[in-house]
Parts: C-alpha cells; structure tokens; sequence
C-alpha cells in the first residue's frame, strides 16, 4: 500500500441528496431502513472520498463534526451518535437513546455526553453520570471546546431556551440553568 492511499480522510459533510448509486464506495453503519444520513468523507480538495449511510434515530438532529484528528468524526443522525474512523472506515462507537435530541463527544475520556432534562455522560453504552434536572423539555445545541461542553436548554413551560456552560473535569455548571444552588423546580415557579 502506498503513502498516498494512508494519507487521512480529514473533511465530512451531510448530503442532502442521495447520490446515484455507484457514484461513491458506501458503508453501512446502523440500519438502512427508514430515515438514513448521508455522509461524504474525503481527504480535502476532493481526493479519495466515500459515503457513509447512518440509521437515524427518533429525532431530527443531524450533524458531522471532526472530534480527533486526523480523522475521527462525530455522526448524529436524528440523536443516533456514531464516532468513526474515517480513513478506516470504522465505528469506533455507538450510542442511541429514544428521547435524545443531540449528543457531543469528549475526545480526552472517550465520552459520549447528551441529555433529555439532564445532562448524562455515557462511557461504552452505558451511564457513568447525570447531573440534577436543569431543563423542562430537552438539550440542544452540544458542542465541546476545550474541557468545556457548552449547549441550549429549554428553562419554562413557554418554550423559552438559555444557554449553558458546563466543565467536563469537575462535573460542576459554569453559567446557565444548571449552575445554580437553587433546586430546577424552582426556575418554573
């Protein structure tokens, strides 16, 4: 094999159209029955490039975003999350919760960070944590820079939304809905 074939894939993108079949070389990852994200990885300026077909979960979040590099990318698809190697064209994980709208990725632990009405960090599948309740509905909006997770929480009955902060190290809430003493029932009231 030579260097050129090992260079990494380093740029994704959702496509809104399902391409012709043949166009691309596709990877199945999840089920191709109903909804299904596409996802067309390559290297940049357009060299080797590939299609991935994501099952989707129960919501309408979709988003690709590169968490490692060179090449490990987050996939939601419809609160579906898939983190892939994408030079490899391989799952490296996979997580999915019915009432999930939006997952975010900790590359420094390995974690899969998401929520309905608190915020869970998941480790293999499985919840390690949760915070107290901070939001009515649900969380959007996730995304992670530094040791900092930062999204969007529906705070009344209303539909209003505030933003949040939230240190990944201590567990503790920088600003926003959850970081007050005051118990989440109480913002409503």
């Amino acid at each position: 094999m030579n260097d050129e074939a090992k260079a990494p894939i380093d740029f994704a993108e959702i496509i809104y159209e399902k391409p012709s079949s043949g166009a691309f070389e596709e990877v199945l990852f999840g089920s191709d029955r109903g909804n299904t994200l596409w996802v067309l990885f390559s290297e940049k300026g357009g060299g080797r490039e590939w299609i991935g077909k994501f099952g989707c979960g129960f919501t309408t979040m979709m988003r690709v975003t590169k968490v490692a590099v060179p090449d490990h990318f987050l996939v939601v698809a419809g609160g579906a999350a898939y983190l892939v190697d994408a030079t490899e064209r391989q799952q490296l994980n996979f997580y999915s919760e019915p009432h999930v709208q939006d997952v975010a990725y900790d590359a420094q632990n390995a974690h899969f960070i998401s929520g309905d009405v608190c915020l869970w960090i998941i480790e293999c599948g499985r919840k390690i944590w949760t915070s107290e309740r901070f939001s009515v509905d649900y969380i959007t909006n996730l995304s992670v820079e530094g040791r900092t997770l930062s999204g969007t929480a529906v705070v009344d009955y209303d539909g209003k939304e505030d933003c949040f902060s939230f240190d990944l190290d201590t567990r503790k809430f920088i600003s926003g809905p959850g970081s007050s003493d005051k118990p989440w029932w109480k913002f409503w009231v």
